[in-house]
């Protein structure tokens, strides 16, 4: 039996801060704007770091499940996703608390199209296995963060 060799992808994001509560990215092409709402001491210029969250993990879902979908002749023409997430911002802002991140993330998905109720249980388990955002918030991932006082 032939080994698959391992074949990766590295993404990158380089950002800089505008204010205490404010960043502006870089990802390609793109100029994303990471910021708070005012409620929060922010400008509210964007979503804030732990709503990117949310936006990855929707965004990945509607990716893969009109992947596997394809793949599987499914008939999914288009999906709507509802994505919450529940954060105790105790640990973040210095206090007493059991952890910085979301505690609960419910996902709520509406695919549309022509499909069986057997087809949608296949498709969905086969769209959480395989996203890589979900991968990496369900399983933990090695980071790295080094701090460095030049480029």
């Amino acid at each position: 039996m032939r080994k698959l060799e391992e074949v990766t992808i590295q993404f990158y994001v380089e950002g800089k801060t505008e204010s205490p509560t404010k960043m502006v990215a870089k990802v390609r092409e793109f100029t994303i704007v990471v910021d708070e709402p005012p409620e929060l001491g922010g400008t509210n210029e964007g979503p804030n770091p732990v709503e990117y969250i949310l936006v990855a993990l929707a965004g990945c879902l509607t990716i893969t499940g009109h992947l596997v979908a394809e793949e599987k002749g499914i008939g999914i023409r288009s999906i709507r996703i509802k994505a919450t997430g529940i954060l105790d911002p105790r640990k973040f802002q210095g206090l007493d608390g059991e952890r910085a991140g979301y505690k609960e993330i419910k996902v709520e998905i509406f695919p549309e199209g022509n499909f069986t109720e057997s087809e949608l249980l296949e498709w969905i388990k086969e769209v959480e296995e395989r996203c890589p955002v979900s991968d990496n918030l369900k399983n933990p991932t090695p980071i790295k963060i080094e701090v460095k006082t030049k480029d």
